[in-house]
């Protein structure tokens, strides 16, 4: 076998035993992807190859991550009925960058199959019998 090239490529057996553990914790205390990332000693580049490489993780992760997204969702809820003190637009800011939401829903017309819009203008000049067209 020829020798390999680079770094051997990160997989489940280089996690600490109670990864699992580690990453719902943190994404049940609202924590970030860069938070799970550090806290099971990977890289950012491991952290995507092994989602690459391993189903069950990538799974698992994006388990993770929404339970982080429903504690930010809930502390905004808790926030805006006066149960909880934060400033709300940091809560929206950090809602959009991480969650993805947005203000607006941008839409894009378009024409027949994709294509651009057609715009025709038709000018109908009519004349009388005995009118002369001056210059």
């Amino acid at each position: 076998m020829a020798n390999p090239v680079g770094r051997p490529r990160t997989s489940i057996n280089n996690l600490p035993d109670n990864w699992r553990d580690i990453l719902l914790e943190i994404g049940k205390d609202g924590g970030s992807i860069f938070e799970m990332v550090a806290a099971i000693g990977l890289t950012q580049t491991s952290w995507t190859t092994l989602k690459k490489d391993n189903q069950d993780f990538s799974d698992y992760v994006d388990e993770c991550l929404l339970h982080s997204q429903v504690w930010w969702e809930k502390h905004g809820r808790k926030m805006a009925s006066g149960q909880a003190e934060g400033n709300a637009p940091t809560w929206i800011f950090n809602m959009k960058n991480r969650f993805g939401w947005a203000d607006k829903v941008q839409q894009e017309l378009t024409g027949k199959d994709g294509q651009p819009i057609q715009q025709a203008i038709t000018i109908k000049v009519e004349f009388d019998d005995d009118s002369e067209i001056q210059p």
